[in-house]
C-alpha cells in the first residue's frame, strides 16, 4: 500500500515541473533578477510567488489515493478512520507541501502558517470533491466549441491567475481611497502574462484523439482556432475589464500571433490543474512583442491594437492553412 501511494505522489509531483517554463514565472524571475542586480530585497516579487503558492494550495492537497482505481483501492482492507490517517499522512510525502510551509515560515506570522497547515488537512480530508475526468468532448459531441474550449481553460491553473489579478485590481480601484491610474494598465498587462503559455498550448488538452475527432468535423480549420481563441480572450476579458481593457488585449492578441507555431506544431505536454509549460524562445517573444504593444496601447489605443489585429489576423490565416492540409 505504501508504494503504490508513493508511486502515485511521485507521478502527481513531476506535473509541477512544467512551470520552470511559465511566461508568469519567467516574470517573476526577471522581477527577482532585477532586485538581485540593484541590491535590494526582491519585495515586488513577493505577492506573485504568494499568489502562485495560493493556487497551488489545491493540487498540493489533492489525494494521491484518488488516483488509484477505486476498485483497487476498495479492495485495501482499511476502515474510514485509517484512510483519513492515510489521506493526511500522505502530507508527508510532498515536497510542494513542505516548501510553502517553510517559505511562509520564514516571512509569515505563526498563526498564518498553522492556518495553511490546517486549511491543507482540511482540504485532504475531503479530498475526492473534483472529478479526475475533465473531458468535455467525448461526452458531449454536439456542445459548441468555443463552450468546449471554455471548460478545458478552467481545469488550467494560468487561467485562476490570471482572473484572481484582475479580480484584486478591481477590489482596490473600488475600495481604495486613492488608487494609482497608472497601475491599472499594468496589472492588466500583467494578468495577460499569467494567461500567456496558455497561447502555445491551445490543443494540448486535445490529446490525439481530440485532433483526429477535429479532422471529422465539417469546419474549416480558422474556425475551430477561431473558437480556441474566442475562449482565450473572453476569459482575459473577464480579468482585464476591471483594470484597463486595451493593454491587456494588445498583449493577449500578440501571445496569441507568436503562440500560433508552438500551439500546433510543437506539442507540449500539459496536465490539468497545473501550469501549462512553454517553450523559452516563444515566451521571450511573447513577453517582448506583447510587452511593447501593451504599454502602447496604455497610451494610444488605437495604433497599438490594430498592430496586434493584424498580427493576429495573419497567424488566424497561417493556422487555419495549416489545419487544414493536414491529412484526415
Amino acid at each position: 500500500m505504501a508504494g503504490a501511494l508513493v508511486k502515485s505522489v511521485r507521478r502527481d509531483l513531476a506535473g509541477y515541473a512544467a512551470i520552470k517554463t511559465n511566461n508568469f514565472f519567467l516574470f517573476i524571475g526577471l522581477l527577482v533578477w532585477g532586485a538581485v542586480k540593484s541590491g535590494v530585497e526582491p519585495a515586488s516579487s513577493y505577492p506573485f510567488l504568494l499568489l502562485l503558492g495560493v493556487l497551488m494550495l489545491c493540487p498540493a492537497s489533492g489525494d494521491p489515493l484518488e488516483k488509484i482505481p477505486r476498485v483497487r483501492l476498495a479492495l485495501w482492507p482499511l476502515g474510514r478512520a485509517a484512510r483519513a490517517a492515510l489521506r493526511v499522512g500522505s502530507l508527508a510525502l510532498s515536497p510542494v507541501f513542505w516548501l510553502m510551509v517553510t517559505l511562509l515560515s520564514l516571512r509569515a506570522p505563526v498563526g498564518i502558517v498553522l492556518g495553511f497547515i490546517a486549511a491543507v488537512v482540511a482540504m485532504r480530508c475531503g479530498a475526492g470533491f473534483r472529478s479526475a475526468d475533465g473531458r468535455a468532448w467525448a461526452d458531449r459531441k454536439s456542445a459548441p466549441l468555443v463552450t468546449k474550449s471554455f471548460r478545458q481553460m478552467f481545469t488550467v491553473l494560468d487561467t485562476y491567475l490570471a482572473l484572481v489579478i484582475g479580480a484584486g485590481g478591481g477590489a482596490w480601484r473600488l475600495f481604495a481611497g486613492h488608487p494609482d491610474p497608472a497601475a491599472f494598465p499594468i496589472l492588466s498587462i500583467v494578468a495577460a502574462i499569467a494567461l500567456s503559455t496558455y497561447a502555445q498550448c491551445l490543443f494540448s488538452l486535445e490529446g490525439e484523439s481530440g485532433m483526429t475527432r477535429y479532422r471529422l468535423v465539417p469546419v474549416r480549420g480558422w474556425r475551430i482556432v477561431l473558437a480556441k481563441d474566442a475562449a482565450f480572450l473572453g476569459v482575459l476579458l473577464l480579468a482585464v475589464l476591471p483594470l484597463s481593457p486595451a493593454p491587456g488585449l494588445a498583449f493577449a492578441l500578440a501571445a496569441l500571433a507568436l503562440g500560433r507555431y508552438p500551439s500546433l506544431c510543437v506539442p507540449l505536454p500539459v496536465e490539468r490543474w497545473r501550469f501549462t509549460n512553454g517553450r523559452v524562445l516563444w515566451g521571450v517573444l511573447q513577453l517582448i512583442v506583447g510587452g511593447i504593444l501593451g504599454f502602447a496601447a496604455a497610451q494610444n489605443v488605437l495604433l497599438p491594437l490594430c498592430a496586434a489585429v493584424t498580427l493576429y489576423a495573419l497567424s488566424l490565416w497561417w493556422a487555419g492553412r495549416e489545419l487544414d492540409r493536414r491529412p484526415q
